[in-house]
Protein backbone atom coordinates (compact mmCIF):
# COMPACT_ATOMS: atom_id res chain seq x y z
CA UNK A 1 0.00 0.00 0.00
CA UNK A 2 0.95 2.98 -1.07
CA UNK A 3 0.46 6.04 1.11
CA UNK A 4 0.14 9.89 0.71
CA UNK A 5 -0.26 12.91 3.29
CA UNK A 6 -1.44 16.17 1.80
CA UNK A 7 -2.27 17.40 5.44
CA UNK A 8 -1.82 20.92 5.51
CA UNK A 9 -2.35 21.40 1.65
CA UNK A 10 -5.21 23.12 0.20
CA UNK A 11 -7.71 23.24 -2.91
CA UNK A 12 -6.05 22.57 -5.51
CA UNK A 13 -2.75 21.09 -4.28
CA UNK A 14 -4.27 17.52 -3.05
CA UNK A 15 -6.00 16.86 -5.88
CA UNK A 16 -2.35 17.79 -8.05
CA UNK A 17 -0.39 15.51 -5.26
CA UNK A 18 -2.81 12.35 -5.78
CA UNK A 19 -2.98 12.47 -8.91
CA UNK A 20 0.91 12.44 -9.60
CA UNK A 21 0.64 8.85 -7.22
CA UNK A 22 -2.36 7.56 -9.28
CA UNK A 23 -0.31 7.66 -12.23
CA UNK A 24 1.96 4.82 -10.78
CA UNK A 25 -0.38 2.89 -8.82
CA UNK A 26 -0.01 -0.67 -9.91
CA UNK A 27 -3.29 -2.19 -10.78
CA UNK A 28 -3.44 -4.04 -7.67
CA UNK A 29 -2.14 -1.69 -5.45
CA UNK A 30 -4.06 0.89 -2.31
CA UNK A 31 -3.37 4.09 -2.61
CA UNK A 32 -4.10 5.65 1.20
CA UNK A 33 -4.79 9.33 1.07
CA UNK A 34 -4.38 10.94 4.70
CA UNK A 35 -5.46 14.86 4.93
CA UNK A 36 -7.02 17.34 7.20
CA UNK A 37 -8.84 19.93 4.50
CA UNK A 38 -12.61 19.04 4.57
CA UNK A 39 -13.18 20.11 0.68
CA UNK A 40 -10.32 18.43 -0.08
CA UNK A 41 -11.66 15.39 0.93
CA UNK A 42 -14.79 15.82 -0.83
CA UNK A 43 -12.73 16.64 -4.28
CA UNK A 44 -10.64 14.09 -4.48
CA UNK A 45 -13.61 11.24 -3.51
CA UNK A 46 -15.45 12.68 -6.64
CA UNK A 47 -12.43 13.15 -8.91
CA UNK A 48 -10.97 9.44 -8.23
CA UNK A 49 -14.96 8.10 -8.76
CA UNK A 50 -14.95 10.02 -12.02
CA UNK A 51 -12.24 8.36 -13.34
CA UNK A 52 -12.79 5.14 -12.17
CA UNK A 53 -11.33 4.80 -9.00
CA UNK A 54 -12.90 3.16 -6.12
CA UNK A 55 -12.90 4.74 -2.80
CA UNK A 56 -13.49 3.60 0.70
CA UNK A 57 -13.93 6.54 3.45
CA UNK A 58 -12.28 5.05 6.40
CA UNK A 59 -14.83 5.84 9.34
CA UNK A 60 -12.25 6.88 11.79
CA UNK A 61 -8.91 8.34 11.71
CA UNK A 62 -6.26 7.70 14.47
CA UNK A 63 -6.11 11.60 16.10
CA UNK A 64 -9.39 12.35 15.43
CA UNK A 65 -8.75 15.17 13.13
CA UNK A 66 -9.10 14.91 9.05
CA UNK A 67 -10.00 12.24 6.83
CA UNK A 68 -8.53 9.04 5.22
CA UNK A 69 -9.46 7.68 1.71
CA UNK A 70 -8.36 4.36 0.72
CA UNK A 71 -8.41 4.48 -3.26
CA UNK A 72 -8.12 1.42 -5.39
CA UNK A 73 -8.04 1.26 -9.74
CA UNK A 74 -11.61 0.29 -10.06
CA UNK A 75 -12.29 -2.25 -13.73
CA UNK A 76 -14.44 0.76 -15.20
CA UNK A 77 -10.84 2.67 -14.75
CA UNK A 78 -10.24 5.53 -17.65
CA UNK A 79 -6.89 4.92 -19.24
CA UNK A 80 -5.32 8.10 -18.94
CA UNK A 81 -2.65 8.04 -16.63
CA UNK A 82 -4.61 7.98 -13.67
CA UNK A 83 -6.33 11.65 -14.63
Amino acid sequence: MEHVDVTGEICPRPALIVRDHLATLDSDDVLCVRGDYPPAEANLRRTCTKHGYEVEVRSSVDDGDGFELLVRPGADREDDDGR
